[in-house]
């Protein structure tokens, strides 16, 4: 569903948008256009072009690498921060991840062949987004290292402080199943250890919704990995 055609200004939800110095978000703005994303819906699909690219301000959406068994694992999740689409604004069209919304909420969208002009034409909106690039790779590398070496608890956790820094609050529109399917673990695993850290009093956990009611603590029952990633973030992008 479109909405309002009205360009982000300095209240606009994503990051690398408000980074923009105002003479390239005035360039930006008139290809933008914001949408509603449902949950579950389908943003990029792997191997087909894309032809165009997101910048969430309150939704979550997860990067999926599909495997030829019918299951999916996800490598990297999006939101406020960044953007969804990088393969196109790289040049290469079209790239093996599935991007599916994870939490609901209202994203940017521009056209990837305008955007890729605006590039050329602005040396600080490229080095902003490969900043970005730079960013998520480092995501995804160490979303490799957690799930090889981290216990279900601490990566459970780290997902929630994640998804809670992407769409800027602390209640997440989640369900059980959801999150099983993105970390790769089977929904009765993933039920004990929400089940671990709602007795623990660090989340309210209710049938599609899991609240944040201590984030400090939860930072502190999370591994490492969310420090390490939010730390590469903050030192990569303003």
């Amino acid at each position: 569903m479109r909405q309002r055609a009205t360009p982000p200004g300095p209240g606009s939800g994503n990051r690398l948008l408000t980074a923009l110095p105002a003479r390239e978000r005035e360039r930006l703005k008139r290809h933008l256009e914001l949408r509603e994303l449902a949950a579950r819906q389908t943003l990029l699909i792997p191997g087909k072009r894309i032809d165009h690219v997101y910048f969430p301000e309150d939704c979550a959406v997860s990067l999926v690498h599909p495997l030829q068994d019918g299951t999916a694992a996800e490598i990297a999740l999006v939101g406020c921060e960044g953007l969804v689409g990088v393969p196109a604004i790289l040049g290469a069209g079209a790239g093996p991840a599935e991007a599916v919304v994870q939490i609901p909420g209202r994203s940017w969208r521009v056209r990837a062949a305008p955007l890729r002009e605006e590039m050329r034409n602005s040396p600080t909106l490229l080095e902003l987004l490969l900043r970005y690039v730079l960013a998520l790779h480092i995501q995804v590398s160490q979303a490799v290292a957690c799930n090889s070496h981290h216990a279900l608890v601490k990566r459970i956790a780290r997902w929630l402080l994640a998804a809670r820094d992407r769409i800027g609050g602390a209640e997440l529109a989640l369900s059980h199943e959801a999150i099983a399917e993105m970390l790769g673990m089977r929904r009765a695993s993933v039920t004990v250890a929400l089940g671990a850290l709602r007795t623990a009093g660090l989340i309210d956990n209710r049938p599609g919704r899991i609240a944040i009611l201590d984030a400090k603590r939860l930072e502190n029952a999370a591994c490492e990995c969310y420090r390490t990633v939010k730390e590469e973030y903050a030192r990569l992008l303003p």
